[in-house]
This record gives C-alpha cells, sequence and structure tokens, in this order.
C-alpha cells in the first residue's frame, strides 16, 4: 500500500513541536493522522494471510471486494505510526461502522480526529474519530477507538 505521509506537527496546538509529542497537549478536534492509500492485492492478500481471515469467500474473492477488517487496519495503522504509540500502549475498544464495500485497488484517505483526550489515575485515555473515503469521496468506514497509554509519556 502506498501511503502519503502527513507530519503531525503541524496539528499540534500553536505548532509547537520539537521532535516529540506531549500527548497532554493535544486538543480535542485536533486532526492527529491524514493518509492516502492504494488497497491494492499484494497488501490485501498479506493482511488475509497475516490475520489467517478465512471468511473470503470465493465470491467476494473473484469480484475484489477487500475484508472490511483491512480498511480498519490501515485506519489504525496511520494514527498509530503519526502519533507514535509506544509498545506496550493498550487499544482497548472500537467502534467501526462499513458503510460499503471497497474494491481492491481503490484510493483510501483516512482521516483520524481526537474527540476525547483525559486523564484518569496513571492513565491517560485518548479516543479518535476514524474516518475513511474511496476515491469516489464516499464514506466506506467510520468509528472509533479508544487507546489507554501511561500519563507520563511523551515520545520523541
Amino acid at each position: 500500500m502506498a501511503s502519503k505521509k502527513t507530519d503531525i506537527s503541524s496539528y499540534i496546538p500553536d505548532g509547537k513541536h520539537s521532535g516529540s509529542i506531549n500527548y497532554g497537549e493535544l486538543e480535542v478536534g485536533t486532526v492527529v493522522s491524514q493518509q492516502s492509500y492504494i488497497l491494492d492485492k499484494k497488501s490485501v492478500q498479506i493482511y488475509i494471510s497475516a490475520v489467517k481471515d478465512t471468511s473470503v469467500q470465493p465470491e467476494t474473492s473473484a469480484s475484489n471486494i477487500a475484508p472490511p477488517m483491512s480498511i480498519a487496519a490501515l485506519s489504525l495503522r496511520g494514527v498509530v505510526n503519526d502519533l507514535k504509540i509506544p509498545g506496550g500502549t493498550l487499544h482497548i475498544g472500537q467502534e467501526l461502522s462499513f458503510l460499503k464495500p471497497v474494491r481492491v485497488g481503490m484510493h483510501l484517505e483516512c482521516v483520524a480526529i481526537l474527540s476525547s483526550n483525559s486523564v484518569r489515575g496513571e492513565y491517560r485515555f485518548m479516543v479518535v474519530d476514524l474516518n475513511v473515503k474511496d476515491d469516489l469521496n464516499d464514506h466506506v468506514m467510520k468509528g472509533k477507538s479508544t487507546i489507554m497509554l501511561p500519563v507520563d509519556i511523551s515520545v520523541q
């Protein structure tokens, strides 16, 4: 999957960015990830093999429809990479709605917006709203993901 990299520093409040991300400075409404992908056949095959997806039916394969969770994986990959989420962070929940089938070979635009950033005890909970559109500018997936990490983490 080819991807277009977006610099998260442009989305941090006041443009302050010194190579690290202070999660406490991220404000609700901040675009935390914006990535473009071409959902190619090889990438879909790698995804199916990696997760051992047995739900792909011959009729789905013949019509070149990508597994819906492969689209979710792309969207979440952008969030994890752009926010530089460190190892050991917990992805504690997600709610996803798949709005239309996506054919292999389509261009996808994945945008994630911070909808909640709160601290409870020694942990930070960040909720990001996920929006994925196809090359017709139609929504193909909407959802949200909740990430939990220690409150005192900033990353380089």
